[in-house]
């Protein structure tokens, strides 16, 4: 090789290497984002999400992730202090921008009505029928888009099992203050759980469900069962982790000599 060739190759790869740490590889923050979230650190993973949302306000990956993160850290929060409500309103804002630009995605239904359903606890019983119906309205389009989505049958199995646990006084204010027909089975959110089971069985947020329906049906034996399905997975991000805890501690008040039968 002559000179003046090794001189034009040396040249090449010295400005190249120049280049290079002018302007390095763009960082991809939905999955850094991922991998913060994955090892049970939100705050990092919000950050990161946020720099990919201001990149890009309407990109899917980083709306659907910045509701589900504060979605998370409202059910975080939640009974502990008063930024669970706040989280949560911040969830609604982003799953209202995502069902506006993504409507044929069977997710962004269900993250709307995840995230409008999650303000229930913090709103009077007008309201809280108002959002019930918006709720049921997103996760039946969620259905309608793709009928194996597995989360969102949880969120009918809750409605069934809330509708079922009100007293005949309470169904009957309901309907004759507001006009509205309250009602629901336990034997219906069961199926609705296994139903979600049966599309993902990696989905523990369907067993921790069963754990209240069961309870609620007072069949201890499956109520333990479904406790320990939770308890046996690994969590992969933070609001797992903190079910898995919930879990191992209703499980321990199952197990107690007090609730022997």
């Amino acid at each position: 090789m002559e000179l003046t060739e090794v001189v034009q190759i040396t040249f090449v790869a010295f400005f190249a290497i120049i280049v290079y740490f002018m302007s390095p590889p763009k960082e991809d923050y939905i999955a850094v984002g991922d991998y913060y979230y994955q090892t049970f650190d939100n705050d990092a993973a919000q950050k990161k999400y946020e720099l990919a949302y201001y990149e890009s306000p309407t990109n899917y990956a980083s709306l659907l992730r910045l509701v589900r993160i504060h979605n998370d850290n409202g059910r975080i929060h939640l009974h502990k202090d008063v930024l669970s409500e706040l989280e949560y309103k911040k969830s609604i804002v982003f799953a209202d921008t995502l069902v506006h630009y993504y409507p044929d995605s069977a997710a962004s239904h269900f993250w709307y009505g995840l995230a409008k359903g999650s303000l229930i606890p913090f709103v009077g019983i007008r309201e809280k029928i108002t959002i019930g119906k918006d709720v049921k309205l997103h996760i039946q389009k969620s259905l309608e888009r793709d009928s194996t989505f597995s989360y969102s049958y949880v969120v009918l199995a809750i409605f069934e099992r809330e509708g079922a646990q009100l007293s005949w006084i309470e169904k009957g204010i309901v309907r004759v203050v507001f006009g509205e027909n309250f009602s629901g089975s336990l034997a219906t959110s069961e199926q609705y759980l296994k139903t979600a089971l049966r599309y993902d069985s990696s989905n523990t947020f369907a067993y921790y469900e069963l754990f209240w329906t069961y309870k609620a049906m007072e069949n201890k034996p499956m109520a333990v069962s479904s406790l320990q399905e939770v308890i046996k997975r690994v969590p992969n991000n933070l609001r797992e982790k903190q079910q898995q805890d919930e879990a191992r501690k209703y499980l321990a008040e199952l197990n107690s000599p007090s609730q022997a039968n």
